[in-house]
């Protein structure tokens, strides 16, 4: 290339360069002015007044100012000008607000109790319109009048309070903020921003950080008529959503070094939504009410719990939702307690070892994509259940002070850092499939001993209860659970009592030192229908229990079968409720069934827990289970109650009834088997009553009119020995009688027309 080449090639090079610089200018300026510049049909005021007084306004054609035919719209950006005022005299709506903030501006709107909604955005301005964006200058009453006086954020997904264009130091900012965007839409907010109040109704609002370490604020009037102290609420209302990137400074009234203030009110209400992107939030208000989610996301490092530094801020002592996203783990306090669920649905987890977990409130709770693995465990529940979707580790204490725990078939631990204990004293574990106690107290009690299985299939509370010192280990219980009942159980107690029924769930054991030491097991019958509670028995499936039978007992709403036996007794075998009597749920959903003696006929009574209708009939078998009849049959339509009469029953051996339903669409249902024993009262031979006896003279009854000769009685003990004849006469009996250890016996009596038994139950 010759040198006029390289020369041209230069120039080139050159002009293209100032081109595309000047071209950049020119963007620039073109930029800038449309920026600055009002758009066509904005409205500027000329004078103070009304808003609704056209001649205060003038109207922007694109080219020049005229005056208006009609006020402003949702349509228009308004621009106030220096030193104007305009008040509302009704609700109004415009697109964006622009006020002159050049100092000594004084106030700019008055909203007079009204509501202003703005569909574009709120801004400070300097010089004459459009002039150029500013932060608002101090002032004594920018925006007024009043806590009634609003402004309503509306429209699409936008910034509202842009960055430089507005600030939060106007003293007397006396007005509320109301965001109601409406779903889905995003509302940003790029400075603070002062009120009397603020409320998200609708959508979401998202507090940025503009600069390094600043916070887009929310504070409040810090005018002395509203108190020296706390003062200002923000309110999230179902529907609404806050998103704060910020640490610090998120809420307060004041946030002076020499003097903060404190917020008076951080309402997350039910169905709201506060969505932390920080690390470490700090929300400065004196109370809280946090009834909505709460959720963690993003971060750099490991978050923490919304909190407050300021002296007279309060504490955030309860929470309801809790969800934890993206890969940063939550470290929840030492103490929470928890009205909703926890969620983890990203890789963070939630660090709950060193936190004590109280679940309050009346609502179900879940615990989901994590195992949950507290400290301390306590649940206090009015009513609901928290339905763990892992199995649940308590490090140290579990206390049951009321309410439910749905395992969803996952296992419990209880203390597995040898350093704590289980305190019971209401509610139920629901769906447990086994639960291993650590280091498990040498002496059990019924607080520390009770554990409350539900029984999904028959209803109810399964409390199993151990009583006794042993000699340590881990103990295991597993729950194995089965529909129904075995109504012929056909098998007898070690004492020879005949069980009738048994559950065909049971419970095993195992875990303990060997020890020889006495042991007390009971398993409650709650919700089952029990004739007597001494017919219940602890028995294993199909065959005896280990151990000796002590009267059942009742305690409060718990009705206990009782065992005594040993720890060693525990190892290999299973354990349910039987009885004596036959005893079940109510498959018909019956509130109540049974037979009575109503002089020489039965009377057989029932009710649903609703309105029924179908062919109901009545079964009878007499002396065993085998030989069934139907002995009445009817049609009931929408009836909750009523009853049978059966005239036809031999007094003598032992009669069982059943109900059977066969609604309209074919479906056949039947009720648990009962039983009525013997002959009615009015034709019995002998009774011995008290009946159980305690305490005191036991008295024997029998008719006058009957002639008895060469009578005696023998007490069968519940081993199955037969004591000696006892004549009617003497006082032997009642001193044999009151001599027993407490148990159930039966008393055979005889005379030359015939023998009675009867169940006696010395307690």
């Amino acid at each position: 290339m010759d040198t006029r080449d390289k020369k041209m090639a230069l120039l080139a090079l050159l002009y293209g360069r100032i081109y595309r610089l000047l071209s950049a200018i020119m963007f620039l300026c073109l930029f800038h002015f449309c920026l600055l510049a009002q758009e066509a049909n904005s409205y500027r005021t000329i004078a103070s007044g009304s808003f609704t007084n056209l001649s205060i306004w003038e109207i922007y054609d694109g080219m020049t100012w005229g005056p208006v035919s009609a006020k402003p719209g949702i349509g228009n950006d308004i621009y106030i000008e220096q030193p104007h005022r305009v008040t509302l005299t009704q609700n109004e709506e415009v697109k964006s607000i622009f006020i002159n903030s050049d100092t000594g501006a004084g106030q700019k709107l008055n909203l007079n109790g009204y509501n202003l909604d703005i569909y574009g955005t709120l801004q400070g301005y300097e010089g004459s319109a459009p002039g150029t964006p500013a932060g608002s200058h101090n002032s004594t009453d920018w925006i007024g009048n009043s806590m009634t006086s609003t402004l309503t954020f509306k429209g699409g997904t936008r910034t509202i309070i842009q960055d430089g264009a507005w600030s939060g130091n106007s003293q007397n900012s006396n007005y509320s903020v109301i965001f109601d965007a409406g779903p889905g839409i995003e509302l940003e907010i790029e400075e603070p921003f002062k009120a009397l109040q603020f409320t998200i109704r609708s959508g979401a609002v998202i507090q940025k950080i503009t600069n390094v370490n600043t916070c887009s604020t929310f504070s409040f009037n810090t005018n002395n008529s509203h108190g020296t102290g706390i003062f200002g609420d923000f309110i999230i209302e179902n529907g609404g959503i806050l998103i704060s990137h910020c640490n610090d400074n998120i809420l307060f009234r004041s946030g002076t070094s020499s003097s903060p203030k404190s917020a008076n009110l951080f309402d997350l209400q039910t169905g709201g939504t506060l969505i932390l992107e920080g690390t470490n939030p700090r929300i400065e208000a004196a109370n809280f009410q946090i009834k909505g989610k709460v959720i963690f996301r993003a971060g750099s490092a490991t978050k923490s719990l919304p909190a407050s530094t300021f002296t007279d801020a309060g504490s955030i002592l309860t929470f309801h939702d809790l969800e934890l996203q993206g890969n940063r783990n939550l470290q929840l306090p030492s103490s929470v307690a928890i009205t909703g669920g926890l969620a983890q649905t990203g890789t963070g987890q939630f660090l709950t070892n060193n936190t004590h977990i109280t679940f309050l409130g009346n609502e179900d709770q879940r615990i989901t994509g994590f195992a949950l693995t507290p400290l301390d465990l306590t649940v206090d529940k009015s009513n609901g259940e928290v339905i763990l979707g892992q199995s649940l580790n308590v490090l140290r204490n579990l206390t049951m002070q009321t309410g439910k725990l749905n395992f969803d078939d996952n296992s419990l631990a209880i203390n597995s850092s040898n350093s704590g204990s289980l305190v019971y004293q209401n509610g139920s574990w629901e769906d447990l499939k086994s639960v291993t106690y650590y280091n498990s107290p040498n002496t059990f009690t019924p607080v520390n001993g009770t554990f409350p299985f539900g029984d999904r299939y028959q209803g109810g509370i399964r409390k199993v209860q151990l009583l006794g010192t042993h000699a340590g280990g881990n103990l295991t219980i597993n729950y194995t659970e089965y529909q129904g009942a075995d109504f012929n159980a056909n098998f007898s107690d070690n004492d020879a009592t005949p069980i009738l029924y048994r559950l065909f769930s049971y419970f095993e054991f195992s875990g303990f030192n060997p020890s020889s030491n006495s042991l007390q097991l009971r398993i409650s019958a709650h919700q089952l229908i029990v004739d007597d509670v001494d017919d219940l028995r602890i028995v294993g499936p199909g065959y005896a229990a280990p151990g000796t039978h002590i009267p059942g007992m009742e305690d409060g709403d718990d009705l206990w079968a009782i065992r005594e036996l040993t720890f060693n007794d525990l190892s290999g075998n299973l354990f349910t409720v039987g009885s004596y009597r036959t005893l079940s749920i109510l498959p018909l959903l019956l509130l109540d069934f049974r037979a009575h003696w109503q002089k020489q006929n039965a009377l057989i009574s029932f009710e649903f827990a609703a309105e029924t209708s179908g062919q109901l009939e009545l079964l009878r078998s007499s002396g065993n289970l085998e030989s069934w009849q139907t002995i009445a049959q009817m049609t009931i339509d929408n009836i909750r109650k009523s009853h049978f009469i059966d005239e036809s029953i031999q007094p003598g051996a032992p009669t069982y009834y059943q109900l059977k339903l066969t609604t309209a669409d074919g479906k056949t249902d039947s009720s648990r088997v009962i039983r009525l024993d013997g002959r009615p009262e009015d034709s019995m031979h002998f009774q011995l009553y008290p009946n159980p006896y305690h305490s005191g003279k036991i008295q024997i009854k029998y008719p006058t009119s009957q002639e008895f000769d060469q009578v005696t009685f023998q007490i069968i003990h519940p081993n199955g020995n037969t004591g000696q004849p006892i004549n009617l006469n003497t006082e032997s009996l009642h001193q044999q009688l009151s001599a027993l250890k407490p148990g159930l016996y039966f008393i055979l009596v005889s005379w030359k027309e015939g023998t009675q038994t009867i169940k006696w139950v010395r307690h």
